[in-house]
């Protein structure tokens, strides 16, 4: 037990982890604002960020600390130092704070170079540590492609702008930052401040540290022109597919450590380039969100609410309600006070089919069906 309460204040005494709090809370607040102020009303007010942020997170931190574990993962306060730096920096740099790979992999790039114009800073197998930092980010990477496809949705917020030719339009974001607890091993005693609450583990004629460090993971997505579903169902396959890459090449670098600078910084490279990949094949694709002639489009559904109920998703065009043409959102509101206990809709998918939905509505506040709409102004 008193391991484990040691190892706790490792871990809460980082400012990495206070840096994050303070962070998660300012993304929620920032996406809360900016519907409010577009929409007069937020897509979830609830804050599903710090939830997120703190359970997903939490998940996220048990798996890898399985894995680093099981494989002996080793690291020195040194790259920790340089991995805190960078991770700062980085999430007052968005959306590169939020890529957990980009910080493992650009960190100890760094380090790699620091120690070679530092020799003094230079440990012992210095290029196995480096290996094993290329199979963290191979894992962080795999693990973020699942964490996107599981809560990319639950955070979207829906922007409205003006097209080239002059109609507005809409596109999709999606912003998480995760904290993840994991698990490391210090081989030695002497590279800790003598603090003298480190835990100690002892493996044959070799002592170890056992410390927690939080992890910084996210994901910064935009769907442009298709549903943020789509977008990170598609990601997925290249997410786990690259972070195989990255796992296998890291194990190689054990074989031939004279590599590991190079793979460092040929995995970093295509990092960055399949992020500018994702957004550019979102622009590609033959799906528009503008703003319909005959018809409102739905840009958002807040959840428990009439629209919910009736299964009404984000791109769908209302082009009738309760036997009424609607044209904008003036006369839906009027179409839907008509009735004041049920609501009867005639939606066009993004498909082009139609389908005929209703449910009971809110009897003191009929106008309340719970969807997000294009501002008249």
């Amino acid at each position: 037990m008193e391991m484990f309460v040691n190892m706790l204040l490792t871990f809460f005494t980082t400012p990495l982890l206070w840096v994050a709090i303070v962070f998660a809370f300012w993304l929620a607040l920032h996406r809360i604002k900016h519907e409010r102020q577009t929409f007069r009303i937020a897509v979830n007010p609830k804050w599903p960020e710090l939830k997120l942020f703190w359970w997903h997170g939490l998940l996220a931190g048990l798996a890898l600390s399985c894995c680093t574990l099981l494989l002996g993962v080793t690291i020195n306060l040194n790259w920790w130092l340089v991995y805190q730096i960078v991770a700062v920096v980085a999430l007052f740099l968005m959306p590169i704070g939020f890529a957990g790979n980009v910080l493992i992999l650009l960190s100890a790039l760094l380090y790699l170079i620091s120690a070679m114009i530092w020799p003094q800073y230079q440990i012992l197998a210095g290029n196995s540590l480096l290996a094993e930092l290329l199979i963290v980010a191979g894992l962080i990477t795999i693990l973020t492609g699942f964490l996107q496809k599981w809560d990319a949705t639950k955070v979207v917020t829906p922007h409205v702008i003006t097209s080239s030719r002059g109609r507005m339009t809409a596109m999709f974001t999606s912003r998480q930052i995760y904290l993840a607890p994991v698990f490391f091993l210090v081989p030695g005693t002497n590279q800790l401040p003598d603090w003298g609450f480190w835990p100690v583990l002892h493996i044959g004629q070799q002592s170890f540290n056992i410390v927690i460090l939080p992890l910084i993971l996210g994901f910064s997505v935009k769907a442009i022109k298709e549903l943020m579903s789509a977008l990170v169902t598609r990601d997925l396959r290249t997410q786990i597919t690259f972070g195989g890459v990255i796992v296998v090449a890291g194990i190689v670098s054990f074989i031939f450590p004279s590599i590991i600078l190079s793979t460092l910084s040929v995995a970093l490279i295509i990092c960055f380039i399949l992020q500018w990949r994702l957004r550019r094949q979102s622009r590609a694709n033959k799906q528009h969100f503008t703003k319909p002639y005959a018809g409102i489009r739905i840009l958002g559904v807040l959840e428990q609410t009439p629209a919910a109920k009736m299964g009404l998703e984000a791109g769908d065009v209302i082009v009738e309600c309760n036997g009424q043409a609607i044209s904008n959102n003036e006369n839906f509101y009027q179409a839907i006070q008509s009735h004041s206990t049920y609501c009867h809709l005639k939606v066009q998918d993004l498909q082009g089919e139609y389908r005929i939905t209703e449910s009971a509505v809110f009897a003191d506040a009929p106008h309340e069906l719970g969807v997000i709409l294009f501002p008249e102004n």
